[in-house]
């Protein structure tokens, strides 16, 4: 901290025009205290406080496999914040037509960031506006390493700060949620099988896995370098040169992730649950991989089956290993690792 930096944190919370809201509301199970808005140069900020969520012990991240990598992935999103997920405010009004704020933004992060100063100056200016945490409140005396402050920024631009009704609904996007099965699987090439697995609820469900078989994946990418209709599609936002360029970025990665002569395993698979599967060679999963000179580099594979239904007249879906195969494999020791779905948009009362 210096003053140049202390400056910077002051001019942030010199505003125009303050609003306190300071009410609570819980939602899915977690409590949020709303402390109020903001006004400064035609932009509108609403802030929450919130307690940090983290279901993982710290020892679990000592060893940086994927899985503990995987794993903690999962837990910051199940533990997002619920307001960083809201597209659009609507205030409501007896006898008027909502008024819809719609949302341009959000950012999170612990109040200890900047060394508190920045939260602390924020709640100081509420303060002054009229703000109190009542102390029967779980925030009063919780710590501040433990909580996290969400700022959301109204995308238009407003002269005044909107009015902020006691009926107040938010539409909230469609959230993402996942869950670990790590559940061993044995997968042969042309042979179909069921693999039962419970949801994180306690639901028994079922994957039909009807196909498994080694893709080559350079002749799936220079065929699809070489398609007409993708070629056309393409050419319309890139030119020719960038085009190969991409191509030869492209095959580089390639080259580092599954070298040519390799092939990655595909599966086919149904589902009893609506929910999309993840499939992980197990070896993967725990190798503990040694840091690496020169720039990281990341390869997305995905598969979508020519049937949109399989034979238990299901939705077909694909997942790709992304492990380097030779041609003669057989055989995998898998793991069928997560499963995700998504929580279509809702309107919610906060």
């Amino acid at each position: 901290m210096n003053f140049a930096f202390f400056d910077l944190l002051y001019s942030k919370a010199q505003f125009d025009e303050i609003k306190v809201i300071g009410k609570e509301v819980e939602k899915n199970g977690r409590l949020y205290h709303m402390i109020g808005m903001t006004l400064k140069e035609k932009t509108v900020t609403l802030y929450v406080l919130e307690q940090k969520e983290s279901s993982i012990e710290e020892e679990y991240f000592q060893e940086k496999t994927p899985r503990v990598s995987l794993k903690r992935s999962m837990e910051d999103r199940k533990n997002s914040s619920f307001f960083m997920h809201i597209r659009e405010f609507r205030a409501l009004e007896e006898g008027k037509e909502a008024t819809v704020y719609e949302v341009k933004g959000a950012s999170s992060g612990p109040i200890k960031n900047s060394d508190y100063c920045e939260g602390m100056l924020l709640f100081l200016r509420m303060r002054e506006a009229g703000w109190n945490i009542p102390k029967e409140s779980v925030f009063y005396e919780a710590g501040w390493d433990s909580l996290c402050l969400t700022e959301i920024e109204l995308r238009d631009e407003f002269e005044t700060l909107p009015n902020w009704t006691k009926e107040m609904q938010v539409q909230v996007d469609c959230i993402p949620e996942s869950a670990t099965i790590q559940l061993e699987v044995q997968l042969e090439c042309g042979k179909a099988s069921e693999v039962p697995f419970y949801l994180e609820n306690g639901t028994l469900a079922t994957c039909y896995i009807n196909k498994v078989y080694l893709m080559d994946v350079w002749a799936e990418e220079e065929k699809r370098f070489t398609d007409p209709v993708y070629r056309e599609r393409m050419l319309q936002h890139v030119s020719e040169e960038q085009l190969e360029q991409m191509k030869e970025q492209l095959f580089a990665v390639l080259e580092s992730h599954c070298p040519r002569g390799n092939y990655y395993m595909v599966l086919e698979y149904e589902c009893t649950e609506d929910i999309s599967l993840t499939f992980y060679d197990k070896e993967y999963l725990d190798y503990v991989e040694k840091p690496k000179e020169g720039g990281a580099s990341a390869l997305l594979m995905n598969v979508k089956p020519n049937e949109g239904t399989g034979t238990h007249g299901l939705k077909l879906r694909g997942c790709v290993i992304q492990k380097p195969l030779e041609a003669k494999t057989h055989t995998l020791d898998a793991e069928l690792f997560s499963y995700s779905r998504m929580i279509q948009k809702s309107v919610e009362t906060l």
